[in-house]
């Protein structure tokens, strides 16, 4: 039993950090996000400022707006995937606390576990969907050959582990409704 406390603490420490990891970098793309918006603004209202500040028109043959408009989707996607990362670690915490606490087949867990499979189905979601615009922004260059249309389409690992979720998160609901029915009882 030592075992598994000793494996609960270093998982909800790691836990912790990868969710303030998660956070900073939600808060950095959050920024990068902005900084993108403005920068493809400028560039479309205010060409003339290109070359004052020695801004080249094209990088190996992609214009610049079209690398701006790709990053544009690019840095949203990256946000919030990220984003659903974080949320989906917090749910995870939550399980792993009422592990600690000695009882997590409680219904909350069976709703944390419903919401990981959401946020991670809604992660493939965003990569598909960021992945599609990259390319139809830029169909003949592809942003320099670094996008791939297939990229970030729904996996059959990531779907089945989402499946599985589900699975997990239905078993999870039903033990916890057999456990009232039980109490119920005797």
């Amino acid at each position: 039993m030592a075992d598994t406390h000793r494996l609960f603490t270093v998982t909800r420490w790691l836990l912790r950090v990868a969710g303030y990891f998660c956070a900073f970098l939600t808060g950095a793309l959050t920024l990068a996000f902005v900084a993108v918006v403005l920068a493809l603004a400028a560039l479309l209202l205010m060409p003339s400022l290109l070359p004052i500040f020695s801004i080249p028109l094209s990088v190996e043959g992609v214009p610049l707006h079209t690398i701006l408009a790709a990053a544009v989707f690019l840095v949203a996607g990256g946000t919030i995937g990220t984003l659903f990362i974080f949320l989906a670690i917090r749910a995870t915490s939550g399980i792993v606390d009422t592990a600690i606490a000695g009882d997590p087949f409680v219904a909350d867990n069976a709703e944390r576990l419903k919401r990981i499979g959401w946020l991670l189905l809604g992660i493939m979601v965003v990569q598909f969907l960021s992945a599609t615009m990259v390319v139809a922004i830029a169909p003949d260059n592809n942003i320099a050959g670094h996008i791939d249309p297939g990229d970030g389409g729904p996996s059959l690992t990531g779907l089945l582990a989402v499946l599985l979720i589900f699975v997990l998160a239905r078993i999870f609901r039903h033990g916890t409704e057999m456990r009232a029915e039980l109490e119920g009882t005797v």
